[in-house]
């Protein structure tokens, strides 16, 4: 009978309203200023009685309705709930105005990146932009790094710092496509040339990319054509075709030990400083086999060599510079090519940026057959570095009527070539199987030893020469150096005047040498035959050869 008495009691809170959900029957109501705090002196909250199981019977419970206490329990629930509603609100109105600080902040964090990348945009890439290695490539519009084939390809990029395709760590072969940077400049000349950013093709991170039957092209500045970067990394270039024409675009390069090889390729350039064939920082090899190369820009040599070049069979021309420029210990073999030279001193440079040049190693050049014709100045010239010079198998060079065959200097310096009086050329040239024609000069900063050997024949005549423009370069700067008063330890000590004077010759079995004019040099050694044709040379020790005495025998100062 009790439960039902509960029950019904229950029900008729429920409907009155009167009963309380637990939620809110757990979280009693703020007690009035006009109510005390003593426990005893509440009225009874009868819905919580009911439901802790307290004896009430229903007359009970009509009596405590009868008396308000109910009604007193409603007033409190509503008052709950208008609180409840009012926290609501506020928080509701809270989270509103955290989202639009959120969405402020995320505003004000993309602003400050657009900005940021627009100051990037124009300085040179940060450290934090390179990999450990230092190596910054840029970005690159298309980028294979799974191996596959494509053909009738369309690349292009026209941004900055953008290859227009690049091959990464993949085989790939390219067929009847074209490669092209029609714009977009970059921001980092020495990383064009270290690691081939900004170029339109960039072959890279132990890849082998074979082109063929592809154009590539470049118009914009510091782009160079094809590039190949790293040890393990190699480009081939078959019945193709590279055309550049900004400021510092070369055709084709290496950096970093990278290979290239082009094989009935023409390469043409026609900015400012822009090589047909390029080895960049830490050099790699280039070989080339038939095409033709060519180059208008002014100090835009076919060939600058701070790598290893080997070319067969292929032709050559330079308008507004050396042909062949070779840089430090590197090596330049040509094989029956024919290469022209227009606008510099001489068709073939060979030289150093290094101060202590001599004490680094050789420098090589080599011809065996083809031609060098140099219209313009002197067939070679060797100046702050150690070369070997082979001429084989019939090579021919045709200085500028006037000029040397052969010139063997120190120089100004101007060019980063060292320091006047002590940055003179120390060569070793081989005749072999060849005849050439033209004069020799070396200065008495220099040293040359001449050898001819397997039925060769020299043409010409040998000169130690006074060079006084040199002479007055090193005491001007050598008095300027001892009377300056900066004492900063980093300055660097210029080195002193050296002075070799030194040509010597030696004719080889079955060689020839047929004397011109007469010879100034330190020492001759010949099992060979000296015709003097009416001149005599003069050794180091005022010895005066004039053919009297029988000159197939060895003859040694």
């Amino acid at each position: 009978m009790r439960h039902i008495t509960i029950r019904a009691a229950l029900c008729a809170l429920a409907i009155t309203g009167c009963l309380i959900p637990a939620s809110f029957a757990e979280k009693p109501a703020a007690v009035s200023t006009t109510q005390t705090a003593s426990e005893d002196s509440q009225p009874v909250d009868m819905t919580s009685a009911l439901l802790r199981g307290l004896e009430s019977t229903l007359p009970t419970v009509e009596q405590k309705v009868q008396q308000g206490d109910y009604a007193q329990a409603e007033s409190r629930l509503r008052e709950r709930q208008a609180q409840e509603a009012a926290y609501k609100e506020a928080q509701a109105k809270q989270a509103a105005q955290q989202k639009a600080a959120e969405e402020a902040a995320k505003k004000a964090a993309a602003k400050a990146a657009a900005e940021e990348a627009a100051r990037k945009a124009k300085e040179p890439p940060s450290v934090s932009q390179r990999t450990a290695s230092g190596l910054y490539q840029g970005t690159a519009a298309v980028n294979y790094d799974l191996d596959g084939s494509y053909t009738e390809q369309a690349y292009t990029s026209k941004k900055d710092d953008e290859n227009a395709l690049r091959v990464t760590y993949a085989r790939i072969a390219i067929t009847h496509s074209t490669i092209s940077k029609t714009g977009g400049n970059s921001t980092s000349l020495q990383d064009t040339i270290d690691s081939g950013l900004n170029a339109a093709f960039l072959g890279t991170g132990n890849s082998g990319t074979d082109i063929s039957t592809t154009k590539i092209s470049s118009s914009a500045p510091n782009a160079i054509g094809a590039f190949s970067y790293g040890k393990s990394t190699f480009v081939r270039l078959t019945d193709s075709s590279v055309t550049t024409s900004g400021t510092g675009s070369a055709g084709v390069e290496v950096a970093g030990g990278g290979k290239l090889s082009a094989i009935n390729t023409q390469v043409s350039t026609s900015g400012t400083n822009a090589p047909a064939i390029n080895t960049g920082t830490n050099g790699g090899i280039i070989t080339v086999e038939g095409g033709s190369y060519a180059t208008t820009g002014a100090d835009s040599p076919i060939i600058r060599a701070a790598g290893s070049v080997t070319s067969s069979k292929s032709s050559m021309t330079s308008a507004k510079s050396e042909a062949v420029r070779v840089i430090g210990t590197n090596a330049v073999i040509l094989s029956q090519t024919a290469v022209d030279s227009t606008g510099a001193p001489y068709g073939v440079l060979m030289t150093s940026t290094s101060k202590e040049a001599l004490s680094a190693g050789n420098a090589e050049f080599t011809m065996s057959g083809g031609s060098l014709t140099s219209h313009s100045g002197d067939g070679i010239m060797v100046t702050n570095t150690k070369a070997t010079i082979h001429l084989t198998n019939n090579a021919t060079i045709t200085p500028k009527d006037g000029s040397n065959l052969l010139t063997v200097t120190a120089n100004d310096g101007k060019r980063g070539w060292g320091y006047a009086g002590s940055n003179g050329g120390e060569a070793d040239v081989f005749f072999d199987n060849t005849t050439l024609s033209g004069n020799i000069s070396v200065d008495q900063y220099s040293r040359m030893n001449l050898i001819l050997q397997n039925n060769s024949t020299f043409i010409g005549t040998i000169n130690l020469t006074d060079n006084t423009a040199i002479t007055a370069k090193a005491s001007e700067i050598r008095v300027a150096a001892d009377t300056s008063t900066d004492s900063d330890e980093d300055t660097p000590s210029i080195p002193d005047v050296i002075t070799r004077n030194r040509a010597e010759v030696v004719v080889g079995a079955g060689s020839t040498w047929n004397l011109t004019a007469d010879a100034h040099i330190s020492s001759l050694m010949c099992m060979g035959t000296i015709n003097y044709n009416g001149h005599q040379i003069v050794l180091a020790d005022g010895t005066i050869m004039t053919g009297a005495e029988e000159t197939t025998a060895e003859t040694e100062n």
